[in-house]
């Protein structure tokens, strides 16, 4: 089955338009009666497929989807830019993973620099990336890429608990913070992480997390890509407040 996210309007007009419709009457050659699921990020909701065009696709409700997908913690990836597609891969899988936002972020070690004409480009490019990945992993909202900040414009005080992934924590042999910072999160938590890019930390910008209140975590014994780094971290906190009873 497939799901798509649609504007409250939309779905107050039973419509689905844009992208969307022609996917579905091109690519997936709907024809009508088919069953899909629909939601506004607040409600979700069978629907069957009436009529098909190009342009517009309308449907009726069948009934109402409860059930929640997210993680009991809103997880915020500050990723530093890396090079090539890779933020795009961080952007598809960290949404499965159940990332609440995920915010490409300037740092000094980021190769990437981007005019403002393309930064506007790259956002509308990575947001439809998460619709896409939140709609693929049946996800009840679709994550927010909400800028490409530089690191020391973010204002990081709402956050409740707070983890910077640092390489050197790991070759010094340091492996119990960041099991500590997830084994004690409470649900609702604000949990931000702050991932280097390729190259890693800048000593400076370490010093300057350390004093807004971040734990530097080594993620286990190995040295990773920082294109893995929010994998191993999602799929951790999953673990520990999902799966383990």
């Amino acid at each position: 089955m497939q799901k798509y996210f649609i504007t409250k309007e939309n779905l107050e007009n039973r419509v689905i338009t844009g992208d969307d419709a022609y996917q579905m009457s091109t690519v997936l050659r709907f024809k009508g009666d088919e069953i899909v699921m629909v939601s506004d990020s607040e409600k979700s909701y069978l629907a069957k497929i009436l009529n098909v065009s190009k342009d517009e696709v309308s449907f009726e409700i069948v009934e109402e989807k409860t059930g929640n997908m997210e993680l009991p913690v809103f997880v915020s990836i500050f990723q530093g830019y890396p090079k090539g597609d890779k933020m795009e891969e961080i952007i598809k899988h960290g949404t499965e993973l159940g990332a609440k936002q995920i915010i490409p972020t300037f740092m000094k070690r980021s190769i990437v620099k981007l005019e403002e004409k393309k930064i506007t480009s790259k956002l509308e490019r990575f947001r439809k990336i998460a619709k896409e990945a939140a709609e693929q992993s049946f996800r009840n909202v679709i994550p927010e890429v909400p800028s490409i900040p530089y690191l020391k414009t973010i204002d990081f005080s709402s956050f409740d608990v707070k983890i910077v992934c640092y390489e050197e924590s790991a070759k010094n042999g340091e492996l119990k913070a960041f099991k500590s910072l997830i084994s004690n999160l409470k649900e609702n938590a604000r949990v931000a992480v702050v991932v280097g890019p390729e190259g890693g930390i800048d000593d400076s910008e370490l010093s300057y997390l350390k004093d807004k209140g971040f734990i530097p975590c080594a993620l286990g014994p190995r040295i990773l890509r920082t294109e893995t780094a929010v994998f191993y971290i999602l799929s951790a906190i999953s673990y520990e407040m999902e799966l383990k009873k």
